[in-house]
């Protein structure tokens, strides 16, 4: 019977640094992809900048639209990683109260009423702001273009 509660302890703890390893890997992926978006988004706004006769059109339409599409995948993706991440913390405290961990809980949550608390606040501010420029940058490429 002891050699059962045991083994279960060490499956429970084997599943525990499962979650603490994944959620790691979606941590650093979110950090890893935030710089390759600001590089896409800027390297839009160079090119658009660049006098290299490129159609009025390409610049005006397609440039904005085509950075609300970069700012949708990177956002969705985002949202993929704060769903996994959270089901991670779920189950990782659920886990700590099995092994009794009551005093070294590592999956608690911190306060999100404070932005600088709240890494998912401030990465959602930053799409939302990049999000609105681009909207306003394709209404100005129509305006200036069709009236």
């Amino acid at each position: 019977m002891n050699q059962e509660v045991d083994h279960n302890k060490l499956l429970l703890l084997e599943q525990y640094k499962e979650i603490k390893a994944s959620r790691r890997h979606y941590s650093s992926l979110r950090f890893a992809l935030f710089p390759v978006y600001f590089v896409v988004q800027f390297g839009l706004m160079q090119l658009a900048g660049k006098d290299l006769n490129i159609n009025e059109y390409f610049i005006k339409l397609l440039l904005p639209i085509g950075g609300i599409l970069i700012t949708y995948v990177f956002w969705t993706i985002e949202e993929r990683i704060n769903v996994y991440y959270k089901d991670l913390e779920v189950i990782g405290d659920q886990i700590e109260d099995l092994l009794g961990f009551d005093e070294h809980k590592v999956m608690h949550k911190l306060g999100k009423r404070k932005f600088s608390n709240n890494t998912k606040l401030s990465i959602r501010v930053v799409y939302i702001c990049f999000m609105v420029f681009m909207i306003a940058w394709l209404v100005y490429g129509i305006w200036d273009l069709f009236f």
